[in-house]
């Protein structure tokens, strides 16, 4: 479906303190115009934060404002929308409950995201609003459940973190209900230093460079200290917030609504945000940083109009997940050539044999990951170093991963050699069926791929598969005769031959 000017797309971001809706027209494959801008201050964080679900009144409300969305997108004619929820709803046990309910109410989908796909969306709105203007070297985003760090290197993500520092999740666990008294402010930094030292490094590395906040919050409180703006991009003085930031925590909420201009949720929570945003501020050593004024519904919005486009940002997203697990690989001393080698015949096995398998693009991507990784475990000791890699992979720090997708990939590390699949495995047994069923298949293709590269010389250059009368000819393209290739990927089909049904027969083509 190609834009027009009478394309109209949405965004619906469910956030921990707020519901946020932005309706645009679409101009073009990377523009689009923004018509109707809605939010609604409902704290989804209020239970999910401290009971983990949601009480069924905030559900009924939550499910009345979708409701009133979806009239106000049909009034805009909207062709297409993504709905997200973040914090809150990841939190809450019963968050199926309130998915299904949004549904049936409204006819919206409603999408719970994890961590590094917020901070993925947050970075795309931020590095479109900034353009080649600026790179910055970290984008944090302060929201009611959780702060979003991305680290960049000239343009690109090299680690996200996400930490359980959030305005509401504060609120609520230190009972703040109006101004802070000096132990609640005392509890409120603590917290936020002690998240910061168990998850981040002492200080940033590099020199210095533009850092980003975004949210609410940051966009609040860049009015309240504004710092000179650096090329029209509004930013925040943080030594003038240090100064301030005394006055605002003893304010009663009314005293901030009045004071500020701002509404009764935002004046509950802002003060909270000064205080971790000054501990961001003095662990990143910035004095002043920029404030875009974008966030999770502009990168929602921007994912809507690729999709329109026919562009994909699960590609982006693929590209991010297998340059994470590169690095990790790098810092242990992997054998680089070797498990290149064998990501690209993984990656072959799996293209000419989708019609068999029928797995998406995610899946070809942890395959991906896992060829880079399936021989980590050598970095600490060669004896039982698939177990020791599978460890690595579900403990070590490997942006872009979610729980689900770090444990196929530490399954597929574990067993791409000798072991089995077994469901006396912890990690394994923990998976649904339809995962378990994946891990077999990209295990087996993962075991050939490894053997296609088992004198670790790259002899093989190329294959070609063909399917016929239940065999599979592998034809292998090689520089030199190598009879213990063949013989080793003879000796590694057998649970490929279990779940595709094909008997493999490799050879050397001329």
């Amino acid at each position: 479906m190609a834009p027009s000017s009478s394309t109209n797309i949405a965004a619906i971001d469910a956030g921990s303190n707020a519901i946020r809706l932005v309706i645009a027209r679409a101009k073009s494959p990377t523009t689009y115009q923004e018509l109707k801008n809605d939010r609604v201050a409902l704290r989804l964080g209020h239970d999910a934060f401290t009971q983990r679900q949601f009480d069924a009144h905030t559900i009924e409300q939550v499910a009345e404002v979708f409701r009133r969305f979806k009239s106000r997108m049909n009034q805009y004619d909207v062709q297409r929308y993504r709905a997200v929820a973040t914090s809150a709803a990841r939190d809450a046990r019963n968050r199926k409950l309130l998915v299904d309910r949004v549904f049936r109410n409204s006819g919206i989908r409603l999408e719970v995201i994890d961590g590094p796909e917020e901070a993925r969306l947050i970075r795309s709105a931020v590095l479109s609003a900034l353009g080649n203007s600026v790179a910055p070297q970290l984008i944090a985003d302060l929201g009611g459940g959780s702060l979003q760090l991305s680290f960049m290197r000239q343009g690109a993500v090299e680690n996200t973190i996400s930490l359980s520092v959030g305005t509401v999740r504060l609120m609520e666990k230190f009972e703040i209900r109006g101004a802070l008294s000096e132990r609640q402010r005392h509890l409120v930094n603590e917290r936020t230093l002690a998240m910061f030292r168990r998850f981040l490094p002492p200080t940033m590395s590099g020199p210095p460079a533009p850092v980003v906040w975004c949210g609410g919050n940051a966009e609040a409180l860049a009015v309240i200290a504004p710092g000179a703006p650096v090329k029209e991009i509004p930013t925040l003085d943080l030594n003038l917030l240090a100064r301030k930031v005394g006055h605002i925590t003893r304010m009663e909420v009314w005293e901030r609504m009045s004071t500020f201009r701002v509404r009764k949720d935002r004046a509950e929570v802002m003060a909270i945000a000064a205080v971790v945003f000054l501990a961001l501020g003095r662990w990143a050593g910035v004095k002043r940083v920029l404030i875009p004024g974008v966030g999770v519904k502009e990168g929602v919005l921007r994912d809507v109009l690729n999709s329109l486009s026919g562009r994909d940002d699960r590609a982006v997203r693929a590209n991010e997940q297998v340059a994470a697990a590169r690095r990790y690989a790098a810092r242990l001393g992997y054998d680089a050539k070797h498990c290149e080698a064998v990501r690209e015949f993984a990656g072959a096995l799996f293209d000419q044999l989708r019609p068999q398998h029928g797995l998406d693009e995610k899946a070809r991507c942890l395959l991906e990951v896992s060829a880079l990784l399936h021989d980590i475990g050598h970095s600490v000791r060669r004896e039982s170093h698939h177990k020791i890699g599978e460890y690595l992979v579900r403990n070590g720090n490997i942006p872009g991963l979610n729980g689900a997708q770090r444990d196929i990939v530490a399954c597929l590390v574990r067993y791409h050699s000798e072991s089995t699949p077994n469901t006396e495995h912890k990690v394994y047994a923990s998976l649904p069926p339809a995962r378990q069923r994946e891990v077999r298949v990209l295990v087996s293709l993962l075991r050939i791929a490894d053997r296609l590269d088992s004198d670790h010389r790259q002899t093989v250059s190329g294959l070609k598969l063909r399917v016929g009368n239940r065999k599979l000819f592998l034809n292998l393209k090689m520089s030199r005769s190598s009879d213990l290739i063949l013989w080793n990927v003879q000796h590694g089909t057998e649970l490929f031959e279990e779940e595709f049904g094909l008997r493999v027969h490799p050879k050397r083509t001329p």
